[in-house]
């Protein structure tokens, strides 16, 4: 891989990996993961990570919704901007059609893992989760994502007892 890249070429040349649910890839892997991430997406899972995460919107405004403190909240990251998320934040980032953000994390220790979760309703209670060690969200998020919407959890809006 290249460590010049030139951004806007990358990104017509991978295009095709921004598709629903995750609309993500990686362009290096090293000891910072950096990626876009394309829309259109309406994702209903709460991803959360031991470090901090950097958006930056290149095209198009987002809205990354969070839970903090036990209440949720919105952050738009309007085209230009950038925001710093804090460590261990559930986020759900919900992109827009025509919109491409760049989003820059740390390599994961090995002891670390990530959580992917979803919650009741519009509600801070927890539906479903599960945990992983990270090492690529962009092919990582689908399985999980899939197995939710098979889940009993999934079908019957209850958590498991």
């Amino acid at each position: 891989m290249e460590l010049l890249v030139n951004v806007r070429k990358w990104i017509e040349e991978n295009k095709t990996a921004f598709l629903p649910p995750v609309c993500n890839k990686l362009m290096h892997r090293y000891q910072l993961n950096v990626m876009f991430v394309g829309g259109p997406n309406e994702r209903k899972d709460y991803h959360i990570e031991e470090g901090e995460e950097l958006f930056y919107q290149v095209q198009g405004d987002m809205c990354l919704k969070i839970i903090e403190n036990g209440k949720q909240k919105d952050v738009v990251i309007r085209e230009g901007e950038m925001f710093l998320l804090p460590a261990r934040i559930p986020h759900s980032p919900q992109r827009y059609e025509n919109t491409v953000g760049l989003v820059v994390e740390r390599e994961r220790l090995k002891t670390e893992i990530d959580g992917l979760r979803y919650y009741v309703g519009e509600s801070t209670n927890v539906l479903f989760e599960k945990w992983f060690h990270c090492e690529d969200l962009g092919t990582q998020l689908i399985p999980i994502i899939q197995e939710f919407f098979n889940s009993r959890q999934y079908k019957t809006g209850k958590p498991n007892p």
